[in-house]
């Protein structure tokens, strides 16, 4: 009999499952059980008879103790690690206040202002009255932390197969060493979602999570699970 591990990247299962849900992001989180039972039920070819499920790592990126949302994220992230089944890793979240396309966008409108005649600064102003520029936020670490579990575990025999939700390119050699010990390694992501192509061509197999889990996995902010009339046709 062997075990094996599941490797979930939090922020790309909420915005790869909430894309293929025809959702946005802000609408949905994350159910961490239903994920667990997702990976526990995985038949072949992701697994061979008799294996088992020996735990989930879930990978996330945490605000600064001095942010304004550390307490209600640190709240959800406890709740996430009380699930049974579940080791919680965490990284760092940057938040960039002023998104990098602005400048370049607000200098894109002052030139068309000029072709046009208009006045550069009346047209930025009317278009910033009509959108909305959103702090941008980037995980940091959570690549690093899930390359040194993934390759921690491979290294000791204590799990056979791992199973990453993720489509990230940096996490390539990783799996290129763990396979060279003789690990396999599953790449599962939402329906259409992005996975970089050379992870796609290294695994061992790759599933689909299908939109009748993928409800399941993303309730929505009311704690709903995701009805059949927002998924995706």
């Amino acid at each position: 009999m062997g075990e094996y591990c599941g490797f979930v990247d939090a922020g790309y299962l909420v915005a790869a499952g909430a894309r293929a849900l025809s959702l946005r992001t802000n609408q949905v989180r994350p159910n961490a059980a239903a994920v667990v039972d997702w990976l526990a039920g995985l038949g072949p070819p992701a697994r061979a008879d008799g294996d088992a499920l020996l735990r989930t790592y879930w990978y996330d990126g945490a605000y600064d103790s001095t942010h304004s949302r550390h307490a209600s994220q640190k709240r959800f992230h406890d709740a996430i690690a009380l699930t049974s089944g579940i080791q919680v890793r965490l990284g760092h979240l940057a938040e960039r206040r002023s998104p990098r396309m602005r400048t370049p966008i607000r200098a894109a409108l002052r030139n068309t202002a000029v072709d046009l005649g208009i006045e550069p600064d009346e047209l930025v102003s009317t278009f910033e009255t009509h959108w909305e520029w959103r702090p941008e936020h980037s995980q940091k670490g959570v690549d690093t932390l899930l390359t040194l579990d993934l390759v921690r575990l491979g290294q000791s025999g204590a799990s056979e197969t791992a199973v990453l939700v993720t489509g990230g390119r940096d996490l390539a050699e990783a799996v290129r060493t763990v396979q060279d010990l003789g690990r396999r390694v599953v790449i599962a992501s939402p329906r259409r979602s992005p996975v970089a192509q050379e992870l796609h061509q290294l695994a061992d197999v790759v599933v689909t999570i299908g939109p009748d889990w993928l409800g399941a996995m993303l309730t929505t902010r009311a704690g709903q699970h995701v009805t059949s009339s927002h998924r995706a046709a």
